[in-house]
């Protein structure tokens, strides 16, 4: 582990002369060492700490991998599975050099996917605790809030709605209004809501996205060429994604969907991200799809594909803005824009999904674009290679007669014919 952290802080110091690398050896410099446990509150071995003015962040070797631990149960040692050394290094660095850090309020109060997971594990299949912990490392809040009162606070730089199961009413579908209008920034993550009778529960969201230039569609995405194996249709992997940054660093990766609603543009500010290949389609008769029945591509019915499954939206604000933009970059004079995504899907962010291929780079990108932070994107874990030398007994056989008889039985050799040769 030493050796793959010393070489990426190494790669960082090469392409910036503001990083400066000092390495202790506890063994070595045992006062030292201690001296600055003592000032930075160090209580683990083989830990990284970054300092800038006064401002200190350390990370710890747990924190830089991620471990297997599936062989314990035959009582082998957990295996190091993947590295996160440039995730919690970037991370860390962010949160020293930059001053401010975006707050994304998640909606609750309709049955969303709550941030935090439960104590006792209930609804840990709802739980957005594994994306939230992303985010603190890249350096932006989380918090929860009701929209009843009708107002959205000053400091909100995003809104997220994900997976409400219940109908939002008039005045909070107007605090969403208010707070596009004056270049807000919101998440909408929907999910088919499908009824005992194959009807689709509203959530009045949809009337609202609409009117944004998203309409989302009464129907279920499934596509025959990316179905999931072991699955049923309405599980896909895709792989069709836009340019766009919340697309970014997702070439050669899929995405995974259990169950997503499909969209379609009806702006011109509106841009399909994600979509299925030219096989998928909307399916609309629900009933068919909740009693197993096989289902085919109705002309006229359906939504034909490709089916979009994530669009966004960015468009000028309308009203006065929130704030100034939370990106340090930004020119003052720039355009303030509303921005909005919409996904058919939210399971993908959950504990559950998250980790599943390209899931998790789709859900920061999603959020740090949103949240005017193009420049930080999500930086997937590096799997560790584990490589092994497999012999079969042959080859056992001839490596045991070379080392146990054959190199003995040469310097035997050698020392009786040297000994002749001094003799005689």
């Amino acid at each position: 582990l030493f050796d793959q952290a010393e070489e990426l802080l190494e790669r960082y110091a090469a392409v910036s002369d503001k990083i400066v690398l000092e390495y202790i050896d506890p063994e070595r410099e045992p006062l030292k060492t201690r001296a600055l446990a003592e000032q930075f509150g160090i209580t683990m071995a083989d830990t990284v700490v970054f300092i800038v003015g006064e401002r200190t962040k350390y990370v710890t070797s747990e924190q830089m991998v991620e471990y297997d631990f599936s062989g314990m149960q035959y009582g082998q040692q957990p295996t190091v599975r993947a590295f996160r050394g440039e995730e919690e290094f970037t991370s860390a660095i962010q949160s020293l050099v930059v001053s401010e850090v975006p707050k994304i309020y998640f909606v609750t109060g309709h049955g969303e996917a709550v941030p935090a997971m439960q104590e006792d594990g209930a609804f840990a299949g709802r739980s957005l605790s594994a994306l939230v912990d992303k985010l603190k490392k890249d350096n932006m809040a989380a918090e929860e809030i009701n929209l009843l009162s009708g107002e959205i606070p000053d400091d909100a730089d995003v809104i997220a709605i994900v997976g409400p199961t219940r109908g939002y009413t008039e005045v909070e579908i107007a605090a969403l209004g208010v707070f596009l209008d004056r270049g807000g920034r919101l998440l909408v993550a929907l999910d088919p809501l499908i009824e005992p009778d194959g009807t689709m529960r509203p959530t009045r969201l949809e009337a609202f996205l609409a009117d944004r230039g998203v309409v989302v569609g009464d129907d279920l995405v499934v596509d025959r060429s990316r179905k999931l194996p072991y699955f049923d249709l309405s599980a896909v992997y895709l792989t069709d994604f836009a340019e766009h940054p919340v697309t970014t660093g997702l070439d050669g990766i899929a995405v995974l969907f259990t169950v997503t609603r499909s969209l379609r543009t009806d702006s011109n500010d509106a841009q399909v991200l994600v979509e299925t290949t030219a096989d998928g389609w909307g399916e609309t008769d629900l009933g068919m799809l909740l009693r197993g029945e096989p289902v085919v591509f109705d002309d006229g019915v359906d939504t034909p594909g490709p089916a979009a499954v994530a669009v966004v939206v960015e468009s000028a604000a309308t009203a006065d803005p929130i704030a100034a933009s939370p990106d340090p970059s930004a020119d003052p004079q720039d355009e303030i824009t509303s921005r909005l995504v919409v996904f058919g899907d939210s399971d993908f962010l959950t504990d559950v999904e998250i980790g599943n291929a390209g899931n998790e780079i789709l859900a920061l990108n999603t959020l740090n674009w949103l949240a005017a932070r193009d420049h930080s994107m999500g930086i997937p874990p590096h799997n560790v290679e584990s490589m092994g030398l497999y012999i079969d007994q042959q080859q056992m056989r001839i490596i045991l007669a070379v080392v146990l008889l054959i190199m003995p039985g040469a310097a035997i050799a050698m020392g009786i014919f040297v000994w002749r040769r001094r003799k005689y």
